[in-house]
């Protein structure tokens, strides 16, 4: 009999493979420990509904619960570095007399969850330092006894940490037979959070939502002294399972990366020329500018300042009467959000609410016509929602790290629209007299997300529609109006790429994953200065 490679490794999940995985977790059911059931397990849909009686019983007129279980697990080429981690949570949230209440806990029992319920409702009237106050919800259907799973082609858990090793150093093996090429730091993160949500109108709905998250950095030493390091595009943040490195080409595109790498490195380097140029950015770059900008301002918690002691505000600071006339961008930029895209990192069935989200427009041509909401904000909307014929209805944007954690609007999926054309970077690039050309960007704004500057290290002179040098040191200052009123062109659909995010928000802060898919662009009068220059 012929054992292979791939047999071999599977086999290999013995003895010694346990000693890095976590020991089971615990929920107490009828007052007996016992490993945590699956998701859909009815006991679990009885916890939820036990603390649901509690708060109501406690005086809540509105509540709802979450029960998580999350798993991570980290894998990087030497298996004995795997990192595996469990956590189980229940957090309860009530309305009362207009004020809202949250009690979390990392236990799963009946006694808890009674317990839950009334201290939630006792945070809330703690709450309630003034007047009673009328919160509405948007409506929603009701869903009952749903389940959604994140479609993955591999389920990452299924796969031995030993076979994902073993595959990233293949990939560190092939990199360095490559002359001046060798692998820096390279990982696998896997997540998987299986979530029971219910609400005191009687919905009740699980999920197990799957993400991936790869790390593959390619050094090259082109000359003595000379190091430059890039990592491989393709392996961000990802509603996606094992596929995000076993379903890609990666080998055609790390040597495709090599070339770009030394192409790079051929190129002369010169100082920064401090000035206003035309700027070509390709597709990612777009889309750290668009998250740093338009994705904050869009957010109404912000816009309303709710988000002023923590995440920050935004320049979009007369909501109510800015939207559905605010230029914020050129015409030719539609801005649009969703959680539903196959592979988005902020993709779901239901929000945090039990709302299953649908694509909205935040922004149409330019101008600001709507924002990423949650069932109580979608309500601050209402008159203008009900001056355009439009029903008042949450984007389905609330959502929290865990059950630990009470729910915030957070990031949904972006989305830019290409341009017309069939326009790509190198495109933009000939386009050029002379100009600038960036691939990638580190943004940094303010709290405002108005005033920012971006970092880049592939920063190109462009001359007469070529790059002829690199740029070293180089900044970009923009205002974020200015800069989007300053779009000049939109590359094709074949230049819109997708990009994983991270966002933090809140106290404490909470940690949330979403995509943005751009295009490369064209900006007209981009202020560039010498980030090296010292006072």
């Amino acid at each position: 009999m012929t054992i292979s490679r791939r047999d071999l490794l599977k086999a290999g999940v013995g003895a010694a493979a346990l000693v890095a995985m976590p020991r089971p977790l615990v929920a107490y059911f009828g007052g007996r420990p016992e490993p945590v059931p699956p998701i859909r397990d009815v006991r679990i849909k009885e916890l939820a509904f036990r603390a649901i009686e509690a708060a109501q019983d406690a005086g809540a007129a509105y509540a709802d619960v979450r029960l998580t279980h999350k798993r991570r697990r980290v894998v990087d080429q030497n298996v004995f570095n795997t990192l595996d981690r469990e956590e189980l949570a229940a957090g309860v949230r009530v309305l009362v007399d207009g004020y809202w209440g949250f009690a979390s806990s990392p236990v799963w029992s009946p006694e808890e969850m009674v317990r839950l319920g009334r201290e939630a409702v006792e945070h809330a009237k703690a709450n309630a330092l003034g007047v009673t106050r009328a919160v509405e919800l948007a409506a929603r259907p009701v869903v009952v006894d749903e389940h959604w799973r994140t479609p993955v082609e591999i389920d990452p858990f299924s796969v031995s940490p030993y076979e994902i090793a073993d595959h990233l150093r293949g990939l560190q093996v092939f990199i360095s037979r490559h002359g001046r090429f060798t692998a820096g730091e390279t990982r696998y993160t896997m997540e998987l959070k299986a979530q029971a949500f219910a609400c005191s109108d009687g919905a009740y709905v699980t999920q197990e939502l799957i993400g991936s998250e790869g790390l593959l950095v390619l050094s090259y030493r082109p000359r003595a002294g000379e190091e430059v390091r890039w990592p491989l595009d393709g392996l961000g943040r990802a509603g996606v399972g094992w596929e995000l490195f076993k379903g890609q080409p990666i080998r055609e595109r790390i040597e495709r990366l090599m070339e770009e790498m030394k192409e790079h490195a051929a190129l002369p380097a010169k100082a920064v020329e401090v000035g206003r140029y035309q700027v070509v950015c390709d597709a990612e770059a777009v889309a750290r500018l668009i998250d740093a900008t338009l994705a904050a301002a869009t957010e109404l918690d912000r816009a309303f300042g709710y988000e002023a002691d923590a995440g920050g505000t935004t320049y979009v600071t007369d909501p109510l009467g800015m939207v559905g006339a605010l230029q914020v961008a050129s015409p030719m930029l539609t801005l649009s959000a969703n959680r539903s895209e196959p592979g988005g990192a902020a993709t779901v069935g239901w929000d945090d609410e039990g709302v299953r989200p649908e694509e909205v427009t935040l922004v149409r041509e330019g101008v600001l016509v709507d924002f990423q909401t949650t069932r109580e904000s979608a309500t601050w909307l209402a008159d203008y929602y009900g001056r355009n014929g439009r029903p008042v209805a949450s984007r389905g944007c609330a959502w929290a790290e865990s059950g630990i954690h009470a729910p915030l609007q957070r990031r949904p999926n972006l989305v830019v629209s290409p341009g017309p054309g069939d326009l790509d970077f190198e495109g933009a690039v000939a386009g050029v007299g002379n100009g600038i050309a960036v691939r990638g960007l580190e943004i940094d704004v303010d709290f405002q997300g108005l005033n920012g500057i971006g970092f880049g290290d592939r920063v190109y002179e462009v001359k007469n529609g070529t790059r002829v040098a690199r740029i070293l040191g180089a900044g970009f200052l923009f205002r974020a109006p200015e800069l989007w009123k300053g779009l000049v062109a939109l590359g094709g659909a074949r230049s819109s790429e997708r990009f994983g995010m991270e966002s933090v928000k809140g106290q404490p802060e909470q940690r949330a994953g979403h995509s943005v898919t751009a295009p490369v662009a064209v900006f007209e009068q981009f202020t560039v200065v010498d980030a090296l220059r010292k006072a």
